[in-house]
């Protein structure tokens, strides 16, 4: 249903929400708490460098010596760079690593965004049991997703699903008790089933005191806790938790609106800000155990990932492998005397690379012609690559173009993130259709398409092709290729059959294992001056012309000197230049002549880079967005420095438009994370169609440098939203419908809407088409059904779209198939029966020395109807005897207990399997006395 309310949209994230969902903060973006306090993020990050390091002791490279247990994971400090330049000896820059990072610690802070008002992702409520069960089902939906083929999207999936667990994971620590009880190690149970569960209080135990309120209007809760061998967590109200019982601990913090109900007061650990946190005092050392948790989650002997998925898989789900190589290539008639040149020309130069940190890690050829695509080869080496492409057999191409979007799609499924992509073709795209799909890959994967094109065709006119591009993106594309290639942040060569060699050698650029782009711009004129910094170790020039055809270029060093430098690329109108090794430090310039309109690209080499995210306050959180930015939003600009960095400074962002023209600039403010890593952030608001980023300071060694971003950002006139309280989970056989908001920011215009998943569970949605009004939006609505065939886990990631002839966006929603019996919860304590009882420990009696010759006795049943029972006491455990009675084993137990009189008390704990716990006690040590 349609509607027009802007004021209420803006404000949607403040009204989706009955309280604050809280735990450890998500992130240090959004404020509110001391620069050293841990963050969601802080945990996962170091907690996934912790196993990624203990990982690469036990896995050294080919040819290296073995490593010492605790050499990589114990490093001071542990960073993702030093890491990486550790293991591989080289400069070998983590991008990679970091993204898949970056979508584990989004997938976490999403859980305030999706499941606030659910408890059981946050440990609330004394919730122990359904908590376990979330994280368990969260945990095998990681599992399922990395089964059998694993591609990009499968791997994007696990990744959110394994954010979303970690999140429970974390919760744990901040939110019960487990940290008050002295624990110096992680709650093992957790994550591995087949060790014990520790007793979770029942909910007739009293399990907090009130708290002191102090004049500063913050309560002093150093005593609060009444439990001291059972686990307890604090209320918070949310959907799924109404009330805070009496004698129950609440969460605490202003932000809990119980807190001034008895008991006052609370547990949390989430910040060292006793405003915000009852028991601050602990936060540093729940947030360790969080640490601790989060890498077993990983690299737990025997209950770890590692263990369930096996190495390559693991290595895989961290992007540790490095980049793939892909050449696409048109396989079509004309083809023939292209391929050889590919062969003759681009196989020398990876086998000067082979063997070399800055060589791939696998080599991948995507064939593709017309109807035919693929198969898909893969090979770690360049002898067998060579052998692949000699075998490719040309034919057909009579209609021209061709299916190669078809081609790009497969290959950028079929590649490592953050891959290199080469398409080779004359001809043009076939299955132009197919172009929003393969933007969405290039987004999600982060590889770079480049084209090399000996010519071009098409079933419609160039010009017409030129002139919707310029409606679309205020850019003229001279094609589509050219329209992806500057998307991906690729290059886009035309040049013809004869001259194709002549241009491979950009091929040596792609090969790089520490790629950063220095600067990027717009030039009218003749000069353009850049930064170059010591902790560059080579850099690339390129200058394209814009207008004219023919011109000559000249680097030039900061003394004036013209630089030595190798040719990569010398065409009319695009030249790349390459200066290794560089012999002066500080502004560089090249020249060119004639005068003119020129596009300039700085790339290089160096450990030193930036990563980033856009993200958007939702409620009291600042957290990242989902989708494409929309144009003229109100954001948040976050980076963190990448190498080593220490001394380095961070002043400003600046942002230029995809064809290199100054848009503006705004100052960083730089702070840091629990660990000391440089942060900065930067209020931002996104009005080109497309953007880059580029971060200036001064490098550890005090010279200014820069920093742009590896892909421009695309901004739309539309949104779409999540709708809140929504589950992505359904069970074989059952029907799942998920809703989000269709947000037309933008002019006036008809929209289609498309709803997929990569398992084929959607059946349909609604509305497919819808006329939008500026300001207004729609609901879009998807049905999936799972098979009811497969009771196993099954991940997916659903993806929601909406076009019209200006704009188009999207979003991801995962959703996972549970077997019903993983829903099942076991929530039951054991039940007990006193069978008989004997206590004449009266008056005189309790009395030394006399108590010691008496003694009193009981005889009681334990029975649990799912799993075994445990019993424990907490005085005089040398006089509990339990045996099983009948044939179920430890599940149902008779118990004898006897005690002397100087001990007339005694609390019996029974427990099940899950942790659940029923409590029988006895104590005749007042003058009234009581069995309950």
């Amino acid at each position: 249903m349609k509607r027009i309310n802007m004021l209420l949209l803006r404000n949607l994230p403040l009204l989706l929400c009955l309280s604050i969902a809280s735990g450890f903060r998500p992130n240090h973006e959004s404020g509110g708490i001391d620069p050293s306090d841990f963050t969601d993020t802080d945990i996962t990050e170091m907690g996934v460098l912790r196993a990624v390091a203990w990982y690469m002791e036990r896995n050294p490279l080919p040819g290296k010596p073995p490593m010492t247990p605790g050499q990589l994971e114990n490093m001071k400090p542990l960073t993702a760079t030093g890491l990486f330049k550790a293991y591989f000896q080289a400069d070998v820059s983590p991008n990679r690593f970091e993204k898949a990072l970056q979508e584990i610690t989004s997938g976490n802070n999403l859980v305030e965004v999706l499941h606030m008002e659910d408890s059981s992702y946050f440990f609330y409520c004394e919730e122990i049991t359904k908590s376990i069960n979330q994280l368990r089902i969260l945990r095998d939906s990681v599992l399922s997703g990395l089964k059998g083929h694993v591609n990009s999207s499968a791997l994007e999936s696990a990744r959110l699903s394994a954010g979303k667990a970690l999140h429970v994971l974390q919760k744990f620590y901040s939110n019960t008790n487990w940290a008050e009880m002295g624990n110096s190690k992680p709650y093992e149970y957790l994550l591995n089933t087949t060790s014990r569960a520790f007793p979770a209080a029942p909910a007739s135990k009293t399990t907090c005191g009130n708290c002191v309120k102090e004049s500063g209007g913050w309560y002093s809760c150093d005593e609060n806790l009444l439990v001291k061998d059972m686990l307890t967590s604090g209320y918070k109200l949310s959907a799924t938790c109404r009330t805070k019982p009496r004698g129950k601990c609440g969460h605490g913090g202003r932000n809990d609106v119980t807190q001034n109900f008895p008991p006052t007061g609370g547990i949390n650990k989430e910040t060292s800000d006793r405003q915000l946190s009852p028991h601050y005092q602990l936060h540093k050392q729940a947030a360790e155990l969080a640490i601790q948790a989060t890498r077993d989650f990983f690299v737990g002997e025997g209950f770890g990932l590692l263990s369930q998925i096996g190495h390559d898989t693991f290595k895989k789900f961290f992007n540790m492998e490095g980049y793939s190589l892909t050449f696409a290539i048109d396989t079509t008639g004309s083809m023939s005397n292209d391929i050889q040149q590919v062969k003759t020309t681009c196989i020398e130069i990876l086998r000067e690379y082979s063997g070399s940190p800055d060589a791939p890690f696998n080599y991948i050829l995507v064939p593709f012609n017309d109807p035919g695509v693929g198969p898909v080869m893969k090979t770690n080496n360049v002898d067998e690559f060579e052998y692949y492409i000699s075998r490719l057999h040309v034919t057909g191409g009579g209609d021209c173009p061709e299916m190669s979007l078809t081609g790009l799609k497969l290959a950028l499924q079929e590649s490592l993130p953050r891959s290199k992509i080469f398409t080779f073709t004359d001809a043009g795209a076939k299955d132009e259709w197919l172009k929003d799909e393969v933007k969405v890959l290039i987004d999600s994967t982060g590889s770079e398409v480049n084209y090399a094109l000996t010519g071009y065709c098409s079933s419609r006119k160039r010009r017409s092709v030129a002139r919707e591009e310029t409606e679309s993106s205020s850019r003229s594309y001279d094609n589509l290729y050219e329209e992806l290639a500057a998307y991906s942040g690729g290059y886009y060569v035309m040049t013809s059959k004869s001259q194709l060699h002549q241009i491979l050698g950009i091929m040596k650029l792609s090969l790089n294992a520490a790629p950063v782009k220095v600067a990027y711009s717009h030039m009218d004129g003749t000069r353009f001056s850049f930064p170059v910094d010591e902790t560059l170790t080579e850099i690339t020039v390129s200058v394209k012309s814009r207008v004219s055809s023919g011109f000559s270029m000249t680097v030039l060093q900061p003394s004036g000197a013209t630089s030595a430098s190798t040719v990569v690329i010398d065409t009319a109108n695009h030249k790349v230049v390459e200066v290794s090794p560089i012999h002066e430090r500080g502004s560089w310039t090249v020249t060119v002549s004639p005068s003119g309109s020129y596009e300039v690209e700085i790339g290089g080499k160096s450990l030193m880079d930036f990563s980033y995210q856009i993200m958007q306050r939702q409620k009291e959180y600042v957290l990242p967005v989902q989708g494409r930015p929309v144009k003229g939003a109100n954001y948040t600009f976050s980076m963190k420095v990448m190498g080593d960095a220490k001394g380095a400074e961070v002043h400003r962002l600046a942002y230029v438009s995809g064809q290199g023209i100054p848009i503006g600039s705004v100052t960083l403010n730089q702070t840091s994370d629990a660990f000391g890593n440089i942060l900065a952030v930067a209020p931002i608001s996104l009005h080109a169609p497309t953007t880059l980023l580029i971060v200036e300071g001064l490098s550890p060694g005090g010279l200014p440098f820069s920093r742009v971003s590896a892909e421009p950002i695309t901004t739309e006139s539309v949104q779409i939203l999540p709708l809140p309280g929504q589950n992505g989970t359904l069970s074989p056989g059952e029907t799942l419908e998920l809703s989000v908001m269709v947000v037309n920011d933008g002019p006036s215009a008809p929209f289609s809407f498309k709803v997929s998943d990569d398992l084929g569970l959607m059946r349909s949605f609604r509305p497919t088409s819808s006329f939008l009004n500026k300001g207004e939006n729609i609901t879009l609505t998807a049905t999936f059904i799972a098979s009811g065939e497969d009771s196993s886990f099954a991940s997916s990631i659903a993806t929601f779209s909406a076009k019209s002839s200006t704009a188009q966006n999207y979003l991801k929603l995962p959703i996972t198939v549970i077997p019903e019996t993983a829903l099942e919860t076991d929530e039951t304590p054991p039940v007990y029966k006193l069978l008989d009882f004997y206590m004449p420990c009266v008056g005189k009696l309790q009395q030394k020395p006399i108590c010691s010759g008496h003694s009193w006795r009981m005889r009681f049943s334990a029975k649990d109807a799912q799993s075994a029972v445990t019993v424990r006491v907490n005085a005089n455990p040398t006089g509990l005897t339990c045996s099983p009675r009948g044939t179920d084993g430890d599940k149902d137990l008779i118990c004898h207990y006897v005690s002397d009189c100087c001990s007339p008390y005694v609390e019996v704990k029974m427990s099940d399997e899950n942790g659940n716990t029923e409590t029988l006690k006895i104590d005749y040590r007042r003058s009234r006395s009581s069995a309950a």
